[in-house]
This record gives C-alpha cells, sequence and structure tokens, in this order.
C-alpha cells in the first residue's frame, strides 16, 4: 500500500461512525446522501474513498458516531469528543480536560476548530457502549471545571429521524488556513500524516474508559415532585381493601413491585379511573421506598407500564 493509502485507512479507523455529513457550498453540516437517498457510510469502501477526498480533494466532511447494535436499542461509538467554542477560554478547556486524561494514561488530541473554538478528540482501539463515553467525557469535564454543552456522543440511541449529531473533522484539504489541526502545547500544529499515525498508535482501551466513566457524577434532580391531578372527584385516600391496607402499612415483604402492582389492581377493583390510579400509585411509590420515583423518566416509563399491566389484568 501507499503512504496515502495508509494513512487514510488510520484516518478512516479513528474516525469511523454511522453516516457521514458533507459541507454544502455556503458552509452548512447536513447528512450526505446519495442520488437514490441512501445514506453515505461512515465504514467501508465508500468511506474511505470519501475520506481520500477529505484529505486530499474538494471534500470538506463530517460524522455521525452513533452505530446501532443488533437486536438492541442501544448504540456503539468508536470515539468521543467534546466541543468549546467560547473564543480563548476554550483551549483552556481542552487543554484542562487533556491534562487530566493524560494522568489516567488516556491520549486525547485536542484540535482548533474551524473559526475560534477547540475540539478535543479520544479515539477507541474498540467500539464502546455510547453511554460509557458520554459518561467518561462529562466526567473528565467535570473534574477540571470544564463545561459540558457539547460532549459526544450527543445521544446513546439512534433517534426516529436522522443520525443524532454529527461532528466536523479535522484535516480537510480546503480548510481555513492554521485551523482543524492537532495543537500540542506550544509547538506548531501537527501535520495530517503525524497526527494520524500517532493518534492511532495511542488509541485508549476499553478499561481506561471504563475507569474515568466511573468518575462521573450526574448532577441531581431539580424536578419537582410531581402533584397529583385526580379525574374523579375523590381528593383524599378513600380507597378500601388492598389498597388501603398498602396505603397505610407500606409492602408487607420486600417485592416493592409487586406491591404497587397490587395496590394498582386493588383501585382498578374499586372503579378508580386510569388516570387516577396512575396518581395514586405514583404518589404511593413515593410514600413507601421511592422504588420508580428515584429513576427519573425511565422509573416513569416503568411505573405507567405497571399502571397499565394492573388495568389489563382487570379488564380496564
Amino acid at each position: 500500500m501507499t503512504d496515502r493509502a495508509v494513512i487514510g485507512d488510520k484516518f478512516c479507523h479513528l474516525f469511523r461512525g454511522n453516516a457521514l455529513a458533507k459541507d454544502t457550498p455556503d458552509g452548512d453540516f447536513r447528512p450526505w446522501r446519495g442520488d437514490d437517498g441512501t445514506p453515505m457510510p461512515a465504514r467501508g469502501p465508500l468511506f474511505e474513498e470519501a475520506i481520500h477526498h477529505h484529505l486530499w480533494g474538494p471534500y470538506r466532511l463530517g460524522v455521525y458516531p452513533l452505530m446501532e447494535v443488533e437486536g438492541s436499542p442501544s448504540c456503539n461509538v468508536g470515539w468521543l469528543a467534546v466541543d468549546w467554542d467560547e473564543g480563548d477560554i476554550s483551549l483552556v478547556h481542552a487543554v484542562n480536560v487533556r491534562e487530566l486524561l493524560a494522568q489516567l494514561d488516556i491520549t486525547s488530541w485536542v484540535e482548533s476548530s474551524r473559526s475560534k473554538g477547540y475540539h478535543l478528540w479520544v479515539f477507541l482501539e474498540e467500539d464502546i457502549p455510547a453511554q460509557m463515553g458520554r459518561n467518561a467525557m462529562f466526567a473528565a469535564c467535570q473534574l477540571v471545571d470544564s463545561p459540558t454543552k457539547e460532549v459526544y456522543p450527543k445521544q446513546v440511541t439512534m433517534p426516529a429521524k436522522g443520525f443524532g449529531n454529527g461532528i466536523r473533522l479535522p484535516y480537510a484539504l480546503s480548510r481555513p488556513e492554521g485551523r482543524q489541526e492537532a495543537v500540542r502545547g506550544s509547538e506548531s500544529n501537527l501535520c495530517m500524516e503525524d497526527f494520524t499515525n500517532e493518534a492511532f498508535d495511542s488509541m485508549a482501551t476499553r478499561q481506561q474508559i471504563v475507569k474515568i466513566a466511573s468518575l462521573y457524577q450526574p448532577a441531581p434532580s431539580t424536578r419537582p415532585i410531581h402533584t397529583p391531578k385526580f379525574t374523579q372527584r375523590r381528593v383524599d385516600a378513600d380507597f378500601k381493601f388492598v389498597a388501603r391496607d398498602i396505603w397505610d402499612q407500606g409492602p408487607t415483604h420486600n417485592d416493592r413491585s409487586l406491591a404497587l402492582f397490587s395496590f394498582a389492581c386493588s383501585l382498578f377493583r374499586q372503579l378508580y379511573s386510569p388516570d387516577a390510579v396512575l396518581e395514586w400509585t405514583r404518589q404511593c411509590d413515593l410514600k413507601w421506598g421511592q422504588k420508580f420515583a428515584a429513576r427519573g423518566p425511565q422509573g416513569e416509563q416503568q411505573l405507567r407500564k405497571l399502571v397499565d399491566d394492573a388495568g389489563a389484568k382487570m379488564g380496564r
């Protein structure tokens, strides 16, 4: 293989993803689709050809990182990034995160973006879950008090439409002079060949990303406690039987899910409306252990399913 082909292959591996974006003549970032509407892939021969035209031709490309996992709603990624677009302070943030990652033996790369901002890239030996990668970048930024508004991947599951958020690739031949290149300390920017070879030889391992991801501290929820609004005129807990026992005494065993299910079934037997059953079951959960309330949107979804299942069992 020629040197150019080797560099192209390495560059493709570093920036592998789901689909490509291509700058329009007026500079807009848009998904790149063929004449038949098929997305241009960010893997395989078509990707390799496109990258050749990015590095040595007229194309200016970007990539969408999320790669679907067969049989799972989750996605994998092959690289991680953070984008700061806050002027001179952006470089300070990027260098701080780079130095933090270096202390954990993770090599990262600071790149000047098209205008005034900076990107930081972490390249991965193997594809990892998007959620793990996102947590890792959040953790790195948190530890040096850096903004986390533009952490990639921005999504961890594939949106119903589109590919999620993508990012422009560095080293387009037609890039602005001195921009979209890797920077290292006070040295001059790295040429494309040196960057590609060095980045390829220093990709992060899965174990390294697991370690930094474990340091992520999610922000405490600021969601207000929900105040129930009932569709019936019953505004007090005037229910009876099994629901009354659970409401007053809590679960009589350790299976809170089963207790809440029994509570909901009892309310349906007493002809409470589905909306009222959901609200009272939510309040029962808050009162006795918060099995679902503490899990945010996912817990709310699980609670609704529990109530729906109870309604189905009771013929409601």
